[in-house]
């Protein structure tokens, strides 16, 4: 039958064609329609083009009800979310301008809330940049007035190494020292502002005599509640940048004597070393009570290393950077209610380093 219809449908010729059939219901023997094909083409034609305008106008009416779901769907959220990202990009540091999840579809909701994260992260960063970029011109002010009072102070200190008195005599290379590094740590802030930690300038120097020289910085000794054991052998030498290694150990050494003496009991720190075919290493560890978990995520990154209320997490960073200077590393060994132990691995290999 669809065949046939297809056959007078472009068949140009006007035909007669026959129709028989049997009758229903007993109506007959025999039924017997004839008729001529152009009316029946003409028919076709006809129902076709009106069953193809009718098709057209529905595709047409779901295509509009498919864009208008687009556009508020898809196409409206995702220009909302360029056009806050656009203005999130005039001035990142307004928190203000950190979007705020709206979506109704799932998919775009996360992607605004990840937005939102990132955005909030960033905001947070440039503000804490900018802080420590004020922090950083202050810190290089006080530091250039703080270079010329230490100065006099060393002028005056050089004078009285002189003295005939014994006790004097005895204290004062100790004070040019301390006053020494001062100015030292002073300029070398002076070169942080500008832009990093001065390369190290590289020379053998005794361990033992060195951490001695911090314990007694830091006021430890036997008679103390927090005393400092050195297990380095006196023969012990590194290469190494004395001034820079010095402020290593005493930031650690720092961290330890003030965990233990927040705990009110006595304590030890431990400042040991050794070396073998490939590097040095030294390793200052204490009895107190372990860093607090908040202190481990960022152990290393200032102003978010804090172990304690009030610090700023400046001593394990500047620590880090300093080690890694030299070519080495600075890392937690562990943390427990045993106390704490941190780990500084020196290379000998010293290629690049060499002043």
């Amino acid at each position: 039958m669809i065949r046939d219809a297809f056959a007078v449908l472009f068949d140009p010729q006007n035909r007669i064609i026959r129709v028989i059939g049997a009758p229903v219901q007993d109506a007959g023997t025999l039924i017997e329609v004839t008729m001529e094909t152009r009316p029946l083409r003409e028919a076709m034609f006809d129902y076709g083009l009106r069953i193809l305008v009718l098709s057209a106008l529905i595709s047409m009416f779901a295509a509009f009800l498919l864009f208008l779901a687009v556009q508020r769907l898809l196409v409206v959220p995702i220009r909302r979310v360029v056009q806050h990202m656009q203005t999130y990009a005039e001035a990142p540091e307004d928190a203000r301008r950190v979007i705020l999840p709206s979506a109704g579809i799932s998919e775009l909701r996360v992607a605004e809330e990840a937005l939102q994260s990132m955005q909030t992260q960033l905001t947070s960063s440039l503000r804490q940049k900018e802080r420590l970029a004020q922090l950083g011109g202050a810190v290089a002010k006080i530091s250039h007035d703080l270079r010329n009072i230490l100065t006099t102070a060393q002028l005056f200190a050089d004078r009285i190494e002189g003295s005939v008195d014994p006790v004097v005599a005895r204290s004062a290379p100790k004070l040019v020292g301390s006053i020494s590094r001062a100015v030292s740590l002073c300029e070398s802030t002076l070169a942080f502002g500008k832009a990093e930690e001065p390369p190290p300038q590289l020379r053998r120097l005794n361990l033992a005599q060195l951490a001695g020289e911090v314990a007694e910085s830091e006021g430890l000794d036997s008679d103390t509640e927090v005393t400092c054991l050195i297990d380095i052998a006196p023969s012990l030498t590194v290469r190494a940048d004395g001034e820079q290694l010095y402020r290593v150990l005493s930031n650690l050494v720092r961290n330890a004597h003030q965990a233990i003496a927040a705990t009110g009991q006595p304590g030890t720190i431990e400042i040991s070393a050794g070396e073998d075919e490939a590097a040095w290493w030294i390793r200052v560890g204490d009895t107190g009570p372990g860093l607090p978990p908040k202190a481990r995520e960022h152990l290393f990154a200032a102003f978010q290393g804090g172990a304690r209320k009030g610090g700023t997490g400046l001593g394990l960073a500047i620590a880090a950077e300093l080690v890694r200077g030299h070519g080495g590393r600075l890392e937690l060994e562990r943390s427990d209610t045993d106390g704490t132990a941190f780990a500084i691995f020196l290379p000998k290999e010293t290629a690049g380093l060499e002043a």
